[in-house]
């Protein structure tokens, strides 16, 4: 099968540490396909990987990666987004996806999923993300979150339902120092700075649940519309971490299908 590219949105980097695909995929009339068969995918993933990478990634509790299912409803598909944040898991896992069979049995679902198209959406690099927004005059004063499947963060033990500008854009940084390979932005000052430079301007959200193992986790999903005052440093770095966020998910269980995100920065 071949393999698109979306050439639009598509970044050339010689050392490719950031990917993002996803698959079109159909499934079995036994199977109803639902944000929470993303928890069933990372199984999936993981023996796609191989016990050795699956066991360095369980016992080191990083998450390089995210993946989420989500129902794309200009193309009538379900869409199956898949991201890296790392030149191993670049490797490891996402081009290791691209090659997967067309047809794959779910044990737990007892059916068939179906592979119907494999699109790259980008292949970047830290230092080229860095310069795609610390480059030119550009001012940007907002960024459009769309939450896509139920998002949440733990908070005293307790799940949130609702986002908040400063949680996001923390996390999003804790992120960014775990896994560049370019520059880190982990200076105190810096996270008091991004907490008071951005605010949810409007939304328009709902509750949602997350089925895992039994378990109904809740969250938030639709839109989050952030604007960035009037500090061009601010601006640059929000807008950064907010492009970010499209590979790396926002909040718990990115890797299960909970917190997939797509973003857009408004100059």
């Amino acid at each position: 099968m071949a393999i698109i590219m979306r050439w639009g949105a598509f970044t050339l980097a010689d050392n490719v540490e950031i990917m993002a695909i996803e698959l079109a995929i159909t499934a079995d009339p036994s199977i109803k396909i639902v944000q929470s068969i993303g928890s069933v995918l990372h199984g999936v993933l993981m023996e796609l990987v191989g016990t050795e990478y699956a066991g360095q990634l369980h016992e080191t509790g990083l998450r390089p990666y995210s993946q989420y299912i989500y129902f794309d409803k200009e193309k009538g598909q379900y869409i199956w987004r898949l991201s890296a944040v790392t030149a191993e898991a670049v490797e490891r896992i996402l081009r290791p996806v691209l090659d997967i069979p067309e047809k794959l049995y779910l044990k737990q679902k007892r059916g068939h999923i179906y592979i119907q198209n494999r699109t790259i959406l980008e292949e970047t690099s830290y230092e080229a993300l860095m310069a795609k927004f610390w480059s030119g005059e550009a001012e940007y004063t907002q960024a459009k979150l769309q939450c896509l499947t139920t998002t949440s963060f733990k908070v005293d033990q307790q799940y949130t339902i609702f986002p908040e500008a400063f949680r996001i854009y923390r996390y999003l940084l804790r992120q960014w120092n775990q896994f560049t390979t370019f520059e880190m932005m982990d200076s105190d000052d810096l996270l008091a700075a991004l907490e008071s430079a951005a605010f949810i301007r409007d939304y328009n959200l709902r509750m949602g649940m997350y089925g895992l193992e039994g378990v109904k986790i809740r969250g938030f999903r639709g839109e989050i519309v952030m604007q960035f005052k009037r500090n061009l440093v601010m601006q640059r770095i929000l807008s950064l971490l907010t492009y970010y966020s499209q590979f790396t998910g926002l909040g718990i269980k990115t890797a299960l299908g909970m917190g997939g995100v797509q973003s857009e920065v408004v100059q």
